[in-house]
């Protein structure tokens, strides 16, 4: 008897450690899981993205030869670098235990079909891959979010700004500059300014200070001589310029374009001529530049365009010869550019 009783106790002590063993398992499969991917989506593969704000704000950026392109604006220059930022943001995220998976929940939180603060939509083709709904931030670098193909609301690493939805804030700003050595010559305000043979071919010319290129005048007015550190300065300006937005493909007259502010043309080294024409609203600080090689007209910072236009007068290019009626680096008569 005393024997069975032993067994039995045994059993029952095997019984109760296996089920403490399963229930710990299971705890463990709950509480250890490894988080999933919140969205899932080849990136090689995304060829569109749609994003979508309050107020009918919306971004589409898609890919044309292997680079990213805003098709509404006539296949402008996306920022590529800030669109795969994007991209491997999103594919990063990851959920775990869902704070909330109801109707109401996705109201409050602001992920639901109709309210949401940013609405992504992932692309292959014709055919969305992905939707992403991005809603309030529960605190700093948080924001809610829910894939359209589920209930479960997260909070995840991210943040509204991450996401714009103005496109200005999606163009390669960059379009415009160019390396400053590769500047081979300028026209502006009657002088023709050309970098001289041996700096303008110099494969070890850069942007150091130290060893500012070297230039030559032609068209100087008698008595003056060519003041060659501002000479570079504009050359400089002209190489980081920057816009703030695309304006489109029409001209406005409150662009200010027929009676320019600045107008002058830059040859880069291996390149055709392009003519620079900056104009300034009448009634406000407000400039748009036209190039003769794109058929956009771009708004440019004002206060980084007061410098250039200030760079591009004759008073910051030239100055009194020490030597009365001596044109000094100077020729009647400009090479051709």
């Amino acid at each position: 008897m005393n024997k069975t009783i032993k067994i039995l106790t045994v059993l029952l002590a095997a019984q109760l450690l296996l089920a403490v063993g399963v229930g710990l398992t299971d705890r463990g499969i709950t509480v250890t899981n490894e988080p999933v991917a919140l969205v899932s989506f080849d990136t090689e593969k995304i060829d569109r993205i749609s994003l979508d704000g309050p107020e009918d704000a919306k971004v589409t950026l898609s890919k044309n030869d292997g680079d990213w392109v805003l098709p509404d604006l006539g296949e402008f220059p996306a920022n590529n670098n800030k669109v795969n930022q994007l991209l491997e943001r999103l594919e990063a995220l990851r959920s775990n235990t869902p704070l909330a998976t109801s109707a109401g929940a996705r109201e409050r939180f602001k992920v639901s079909d109709e309210q949401f603060e940013r609405r992504i939509t992932l692309s292959e083709g014709n055919d969305a891959v992905a939707r992403l709904f991005l809603g309030s931030s529960p605190g700093i670098r948080l924001i809610h979010a829910r894939n359209e193909a589920s209930d479960a609301i997260h909070a995840v690493k991210m943040a509204e700004f991450d996401v714009p939805v103005k496109t200005s804030d999606w163009e390669d700003k960059s379009i415009l500059t160019l390396p400053k050595t590769r500047i081979t010559a300028i026209k502006v305000n009657g002088l023709h300014l050309q970098r001289n043979t041996l700096a303008a071919d110099s494969d070890k010319a850069n942007d150091d200070s130290s060893q500012s290129p070297t230039w030559q005048a032609y068209g100087l007015a008698e008595g003056k001589q060519l003041e060659t550190s501002a000479v570079d300065k504009l050359a400089g300006l002209l190489a980081d310029l920057r816009f703030e937005k695309v304006m489109g493909h029409e001209i406005k007259d409150e662009y200010g374009l027929e009676e320019p502010v600045l107008e002058l043309s830059l040859t880069p080294r291996g390149g055709e001529r392009v003519t620079y024409r900056v104009g300034k609203a009448k009634d406000r600080e407000e400039y748009t530049l036209k190039l003769s090689t794109r058929p956009e007209y771009f708004r440019l910072v004002s206060y980084k365009t007061k410098p250039l236009i200030e760079a591009a007068s004759l008073e910051e290019l030239t100055e009194r010869s020490p030597q009365s009626g001596e044109e000094a680096v100077s020729s009647k008569k400009p090479p051709d550019s």
